[in-house]
Parts: structure tokens; C-alpha cells; sequence
């Protein structure tokens, strides 16, 4: 859980540091929380005993997180606004680490069986390499988030409304059905932030994942090259396949052409960035989502 936690501490922090003007009654205080023209209370919140206040554990996370100022709940209780980072926080350490393992475990397994087989005759480990990562990030990526959303959205409410619950001044004529409309829409607005942390951790996760599942397959053909011989793997000398393979797919001792390497460059694709306040923030050109600093986010899950 540690671990987990760690991830999506680090994951936060990779995001880009500068962002376009956030929208009319977005702005961000000078704690993070986006309200209007102002700062909010900082992010500390008592506990459900009444403890000392709390900070979000992944890092500035309350600079990226949406929060509606127009609500008639923050209008007339600002200092509630301040729950909404907990929340996610809450929320994302919740469930990052199953989802992570989930996914990434699955990922790397497809992944590396396909790349073993299609790479039987290809002695070029850079290549294999980057095939494998551009494949498992995505499909790593995208298991994560079909997995974690709907769990995701119903962990962010509950702990909203818990927050929201705890820190609501008695008496100030707000009833439950203006804070139950602040916590559906802080959590719809705030699901893709989620999500988008739970995503890069499980890619940089199975990037450092298949790196490991192919080491001896990468480590063989590292040592043909330096001993100046073809690589073909033990598994298909003399086997069925890929000698039964139609003729454009099937691997030969030149290694894969590019119109097999399509195949796999086609699992690129963007890396997606949180963005400040709500506010579009430009998107990584990363494909394999492999550099940068949201690799500790993907070890530490």
C-alpha cells in the first residue's frame, strides 16, 4: 500500500509546471484549490477524530484538481473547497495499486509472448525493445483505465461526501441535496484527473515490467551481435512455425520489415498530462509514455 501510495505521490508531480488561464470562476488560490479570484483555505482537514489537519500525500495535487466555485456549497462555505484534493487523493491511493497490478500483469504476459514470436528472426534487441514497450504501455494504459473508472468515481464520492460532511458548518442553511449536487459534480469533474494518474503509472509500470520479462530473449541477441552471428531463436529452428505463416507476416533472417514494425509502431500514442485548474494543458508527444518523471510513479505501483 506504501508503494501504491508513493506511486500516485510522484505521479502528480510529473505533471507539466505551466499551464494556459484557467477559465472565469476557475482561478487557483495560492493553496491549489481553484475558486474564485482567491485563496482558500490550504489543504489541511480535520480527521474523522477530530486530528491534526491533513495534506494530500501526492504533491500538488490540489494545483490540478477542478473545483466548481459557482456551487452554491462553496459559495457560502468556502473553506470546503479545501476537501476536494483530499478526496482524490483519498480516492486515487484507494485503488491504484490493484488496478496497477491488474493491469500491468496482464499487459506484460500478452505482450511478451506476441514480441517473443514475432521477433524469433530479428537480431536487433533495440528494436524488440521498443516494440514491446510500445505495446505494453498501451495496453497496460488502457486496462487500467477501463478498470478503474467506475471504482474510482464511486471511491471519490464517498469521501467527498464523508469530508464534505465532516467540515459543513451546522446551521448555515445548507441541506443534503446542495451537497450531494457539489459532490456528483467535483467527482465528474475530477474522474479524468484520476484516471489519468492511474494510467501513467500502470504504462511506466509495464514499460519497467517487460524490460525484465525480456531480458534473457534481449541479452541472446545481444550476444549474437557481438559474436557477429544471426540471431534465430532455439524455440523455431526446425518448428512449424512461422515457416506455415502467410509470406507477409511470417519473420525471416533479415529481421521485420517495416511494414511488420507498423504493426507495433501503431501502439503509440500521445502521453497525456494533467492539466492546472481544469485548464487544457498540451499533450506529451511520448508515445511509449516512458520517459520522465512519472517513471517513478510506474516503479513504485
Amino acid at each position: 500500500a506504501a508503494q501504491a501510495e508513493a506511486a500516485a505521490a510522484q505521479e502528480a508531480a510529473s505533471a507539466a509546471s505551466s499551464a494556459p488561464p484557467l477559465p472565469p470562476g476557475h482561478e487557483t488560490g495560492g493553496d491549489g484549490v481553484s475558486g474564485p479570484g482567491g485563496a482558500a483555505p490550504g489543504l489541511g482537514l480535520e480527521g474523522a477524530g477530530g486530528g491534526v489537519g491533513e495534506q494530500t500525500v501526492i504533491p500538488n495535487l490540489g494545483a490540478y484538481v477542478t473545483v466548481n466555485a459557482l456551487l452554491p456549497v462553496f459559495q457560502q462555505q468556502a473553506h470546503l473547497k479545501s476537501a476536494v484534493p483530499v478526496a482524490v487523493d483519498r480516492a486515487i491511493r484507494e485503488i491504484i495499486q490493484p488496478v496497477v497490478e491488474r493491469s500491468v500483469t496482464i499487459a506484460c504476459i500478452t505482450a511478451k509472448e506476441l514480441v517473443v514470436k514475432d521477433f524469433a528472426l530479428e537480431g536487433n534487441e533495440q528494436k524488440m525493445r521498443k516494440a514491446a514497450q510500445l505495446m505494453v504501455a498501451n495496453l497496460a494504459g488502457s486496462l487500467a483505465v477501463v478498470t478503474c473508472k467506475e471504482p474510482l468515481r464511486l471511491s471519490l464520492a464517498n469521501h467527498l461526501r464523508t469530508l464534505l460532511g465532516q467540515q459543513v458548518t451546522p446551521g448555515a442553511g445548507l441541506d443534503a441535496t446542495q451537497l450531494e449536487q457539489a459532490v456528483q459534480a467535483c467527482s465528474t469533474d475530477n474522474l479524468e484527473l484520476g484516471c489519468m494518474l492511474i494510467e501513467k503509472a500502470a504504462t511506466e509500470a509495464a514499460i519497467r515490467d517487460v524490460d525484465e520479462a525480456l531480458a534473457q530473449p534481449l541479452a541472446a541477441r545481444r550476444k549474437a551481435a557481438q559474436q557477429g552471428e544471426l540471431y534465430v531463436d532455439d524455440a523455431v529452428k526446425g518448428a512449424r512455425y512461422p515457416a506455415a505463416l502467410p509470406e507477409m507476416l511470417r519473420p525471416t533472417l533479415k529481421g521485420l520489415a517495416p511494414s511488420q514494425m507498423m504493426v507495433y509502431e501503431a501502439f503509440a500514442r500521445p502521453a497525456r498530462q494533467p492539466s492546472i485548474g481544469g485548464a487544457p494543458a498540451a499533450a506529451s508527444a511520448d508515445g511509449a509514455g516512458g520517459a520522465g518523471a512519472a517513471g517513478a510513479a510506474g516503479a513504485g505501483a
